[in-house]
C-alpha cells in the first residue's frame, strides 16, 4: 500500500512534468491576440487534454493555475475530455466534488466522451451539469487540434 502511494505520487508529479513540458512548445494556432510589444502581438493559446484517468483532473488543474500565472504559456482556455471506463466515475459524487472544486478553481471546462458514455453504460441524468458530453472524444480532440487548439493525451 506504502509502494503504491509512492508510485500515485510519482505518477502525478511525472504528468504534471510532462504538461508543463509540452504546454511550451508553441507553434500558429487560433488564439486571442494579445499586446506584447509596440510592433507585435502575442497569441493566447487554447489547450485540450484527453484523459482515462479521472484522478489525472486535479493535477491538470493545478498545472493551469501554474499556466495562467505565468505569461510563457499565452494561456487562454483548457478544455479536459474523459474516455475509456474511467466515464463510470464521473457521476460518483465522492469522486467528483474534490475535483469539480479543482475545476472550477482553475476555470477549466470539463467534457465527456459520449461513446466511452454510451459504452460503459453511463447514465447522463446522473453526470453532473458542468460536465458536457461530446459525441466521440478523439474526434472532438482532432476537430480541436484543426482548429489550432495543442492537445495533449494522457
Amino acid at each position: 500500500m506504502k509502494n503504491m502511494k509512492k508510485i500515485n505520487k510519482l505518477m502525478i508529479v511525472a504528468v504534471s512534468a510532462l504538461l508543463l513540458a509540452a504546454c511550451t512548445q508553441t507553434t500558429d494556432q487560433k488564439s486571442e491576440p494579445v499586446a506584447a510589444t509596440e510592433n507585435s502581438e502575442v497569441m493566447k493559446t487554447d489547450y485540450l487534454i484527453l484523459t482515462s484517468n479521472v484522478q489525472q483532473i486535479k493535477a491538470i488543474a493545478h498545472a493551469v493555475s501554474l499556466m495562467q500565472q505565468d505569461e510563457k504559456y499565452h494561456f487562454n482556455s483548457m478544455e479536459v475530455v474523459v474516455c475509456g471506463q474511467t466515464v463510470t466515475e464521473l457521476t460518483k459524487p465522492e469522486v467528483m466534488e474534490p475535483i469539480l472544486e479543482a475545476v472550477a478553481d482553475a476555470n477549466l471546462k470539463l467534457k465527456a466522451c459520449g461513446f466511452s458514455v454510451n459504452g460503459q453504460k453511463v447514465d447522463r441524468t446522473q453526470l453532473p451539469p458542468e460536465i458536457e458530453v461530446v459525441e466521440n472524444g478523439i474526434a472532438y480532440a482532432l476537430a480541436k487540434q484543426l482548429a489550432g487548439y495543442e492537445v495533449l493525451g494522457l
